[in-house]
């Protein structure tokens, strides 16, 4: 019993210590190639691997008499083989190894880069088709000439035609669809402006219509109309009517939604009408514009002449009654450009000349040239991403109180705030007698359309959400907890310093855990639009995306991805989708 080990070992005391050095030795032997006259190479883990049938034995197997007799018992055919032929398999499974690394490796890499080039597709406005026609090959050639053929023959796995990249953009525009809808329905602590969706009217364009689409898609992106403060519109009767319009059929789902119209429509509406004597210099200014520009070879005559004559341009632009800064532009450009299509129209349009060698109806040109300038800077003042209405307001206000002062100043016969009429005036030796009565009666009739179009642009009571820190509590027009909560708020001297550092759009909504109901109050004046802004730009993109060559394309999921600033989480596209090679 003495010779039995407590492990069940039925041999000796004396024979175990004996066998365990040896054993030891065999588990530390090393991989060598010396082992290929049997067959085998060294797996990763330093395991033989036999070159035939790729069979993994175990460490101990690594003893000779093993690795032979594998090799004569499985392999039987190939017992007699030299070493050398079995050096050949070895290479040969090496490069084969290494060659399936590389194709399981570039298509992944290359599904990361074809998603990142079709978001700047998209982001840029272009075809689809552009990728395989233009990128792709120029990459290609790019990278032979500067890294080598190798680097080129990766780029060609990278997949690029016009249907991959489709579903690249689909996917794109899907993940960052997710992720605003989840920012919606979760609680974000900062302002944010984003493109929510564009969807193809089929039918009618009626209030019924449209209503039923924003419906439709706040169901089905489990959106609340509760969440919802504001909607702005460009005053479509299908948007605003009284008794079947979207506005309408919102508030009765959310009676505390309020209804702006756009202040940039508005500015276009107020300064639309001018007296007839006004009235007739815009339109000889477009039927000479028109003729110029009827014909191909009157607009290369006049660009050669306006060159000759060394002008600052060579082209007029036309006048379109819907684009709200192109009877500003279109004007500037005329009165730039007096003298050298006074000389074409001498030549070509006798009849339309006349009014050009007339100084007074030149200097009428000028001051039309002048104000609408002004007009179309304070349009693009307005326009913007993150403006609010306070914003907007304040820079209403400034310019009605601007044609006060002009008014006034004209009654001097000071006309330096119209530099193209006052420089018109000094060359010519001419007095603002002549037309000051119309001047002033075309800038105080501005001004009550702007009155009459803007009625609810008094924001003086806003103050405390201009700075809480500086207001009168009692003149806030607050009541009750949100009331107290401004006070509380204003005399925290932390908080202030906050405000100095950030600014109303994004200090209130960091204080709306602590002071929630003031908060909220502030909230409902800083989210509204003041502008269709955002529209505007979407119609803009999709102009340039949607040609007379792609007029099938369906473009929300292009007009998203070209428009949203949250980018898209291009990691987790590429690791729900199974890469593959380029074809």
């Amino acid at each position: 019993m003495d010779k039995f080990l407590d492990r069940g070992c039925s041999v000796s005391a004396e024979k175990v210590t004996t066998e365990e050095p040896s054993v030891k030795k065999t588990k530390l032997r090393k991989f060598d190639d010396s082992y290929i006259k049997y067959g085998f190479m060294e797996h990763s883990d330093g395991r033989p691997q036999c070159t035939l049938c790729l069979k993994i034995l175990s460490v101990e197997a690594l003893k000779p008499y093993k690795l032979n007799r594998h090799l004569t018992t499985i392999h039987p055919e190939h017992a007699n083989k030299s070493k050398e032929f079995f050096q050949r398999k070895k290479e040969e499974y090496v490069k084969q190894k290494v060659r399936l690394t590389n194709i399981t490796t570039i298509p992944e890499k290359a599904q990361q880069a074809s998603y990142l080039a079709a978001l700047r597709i998209a982001k840029c406005k272009k075809p689809h088709t552009i990728g395989e026609e233009l990128i792709l090959p120029a990459a290609v050639d790019m990278c032979r000439v500067m890294v080598g053929e190798e680097a080129a023959n990766k780029i060609k796995s990278i997949p690029l035609s016009n249907d991959t990249v489709s579903r690249r953009i689909k996917d794109i525009s899907s993940d960052v669809k997710s992720q605003l809808t989840e920012r919606l329905r979760s609680c974000e602590h900062k302002i944010m402006e984003d493109f929510l969706f564009s969807k193809e009217l089929e039918g009618r364009a009626t209030g019924e219509e449209i209503f039923k689409m924003l419906d439709t898609f706040m169901v089905e992106e489990n959106l609340s109309w509760e969440k919802c403060v504001s909607v702005c519109t460009d005053g479509a009767a299908a948007m605003t009517g009284h008794k079947s319009g979207v506005v309408i059929r919102i508030q009765a789902i959310n009676p505390k939604i309020a209804a702006t119209h756009c202040m940039l429509h508005r500015q276009a509406l107020a300064s639309k009408l001018m007296a007839p004597e006004l009235h007739d210099v815009l339109e000889v200014v477009v039927a000479a514009v028109n003729f110029v520009k009827s014909r191909p070879l009157k607009s290369r005559l006049f660009a050669k002449l306006c060159t000759e004559m060394g002008a600052a341009h060579d082209r007029l632009l036309f006048h379109s009654e819907v684009r709200w800064l192109s009877r500003g532009r279109v004007l500037e450009r005329v009165f730039e450009l007096r003298r050298e299509l006074q000389d074409f129209l001498k030549e070509h349009k006798p009849d339309l000349e006349l009014f050009f060698s007339d100084q007074q109806w030149m200097a009428k040109l000028a001051y039309l040239a002048d104000i609408f300038s002004s007009l179309n800077g304070l349009n693009l003042s307005i326009q913007g991403c993150y403006s609010t209405i306070l914003e907007a307001s304040d820079k209403i206000n400034a310019f009605r109180r601007k044609i006060d002062l002009w008014v006034r100043k004209l009654q001097r016969g000071i006309t330096d705030m119209f530099p193209n009429l006052s420089e018109f005036l000094d060359t010519n030796c001419m007095a603002v007698d002549f037309m000051l009565n119309t001047i002033t009666s075309h800038l105080t009739s501005l001004n009550e359309h702007f009155s009459r179009y803007f009625t609810d642009i008094d924001m003086e009571k806003y103050d405390w959400v201009r700075d809480p820190f500086s207001c009168d509590v009692m003149a806030s027009g607050l009541s009750g907890k949100a009331e107290d909560e401004l006070l509380e708020l204003s005399s925290d001297r932390t908080l202030r310093m906050k405000f100095n550092q950030q600014g109303p759009a994004e200090f209130w909504p960091t204080v709306e855990k602590e002071y929630k109901e003031v908060a909220l109050q502030a909230m409902r004046i800083l989210l509204p639009f003041p502008t269709t802004y955002l529209c505007e730009t979407s119609f803009s993109a999709m102009m340039a995306i949607k040609t007379k060559y792609r007029a099938r394309l369906n473009v929300e999921d292009d007009l998203r991805v070209c428009l949203s600033p949250i980018t898209p989480r291009i990691d987790k596209l590429c690791k729900e989708r199974q890469s593959h090679p380029s074809h």
